[in-house]
């Protein structure tokens, strides 16, 4: 009998946690550590192909890209992979059909003028990396919600008050709005990035 490809994925997932606890147990990330994940993410079609794979895999990519790796990119690799070690990957994976009820189809996302608000953490990059990508488009980045936001992106690794159950303010207040017309969105960060 074969897996479905939901099972699969849940494996891979299951699969990267794991590697992310072995290649984190003293804390840091070397080089050779770094290309061992890239090779490793190579050989896995099925996660590299959905998100948060894909992700990781294509910021890894750009780390290696020039041949120098940066502390600043290491650093982030390193506070990517704690974040599934914590378990967030597997807690939001719980919340999947929770989620789906919040999260809004974005249509076509037209980046010029439009404006964000990003809450959680994210795995394309640091918030300040997913602010640069969005005004380099010619959007803009609010700090809190607020009935002029378009869209609210929710980082792929979860938002720190899903762990208590909670689902953060800035997902509250955006539901707060949507329920006075306004036309705010909010969406996950696989559907933000696909239209980068």
């Amino acid at each position: 009998m074969t897996s479905s490809p939901s099972e699969t994925l849940k494996q891979s997932l299951g699969e990267l946690l794991g590697l992310a606890r072995g290649l984190l147990a003293d804390q840091e990330l070397s080089d050779d550590e770094i290309n061992f994940l890239d090779e490793w993410l190579e050989e896995r079609y099925q996660m590299t192909s959905s998100f948060p794979g894909n992700v990781i895999h294509k910021r890894i990519k750009e780390v290696l890209e020039d041949g120098v790796i940066t502390e600043e990119e290491r650093s982030h690799l390193v506070e990517t992979l704690t974040l599934l070690v914590e378990d967030r990957l597997e807690d939001l994976a719980e919340q999947v059909d929770l989620t789906e009820l919040w999260f809004d189809e974005p249509g076509l996302i037209d980046f010029n003028k439009t404006r964000f608000c990003l809450t959680g953490n994210f795995v394309y990059g640091p918030r300040d990396v997913c602010k640069s990508e969005i005004e380099k488009r010619g959007g803009v980045v609010n700090p809190s919600v607020g009935s002029e936001v378009q869209y609210l992106v929710v980082g792929g690794l979860g938002v720190d008050e899903w762990r208590e159950g909670g689902l953060g303010t800035e997902i509250e207040k955006a539901m707060r709005l949507r329920a006075k017309d306004s036309s705010v969105k909010i969406i996950p960060e696989d559907s933000w990035v696909a239209h980068l």
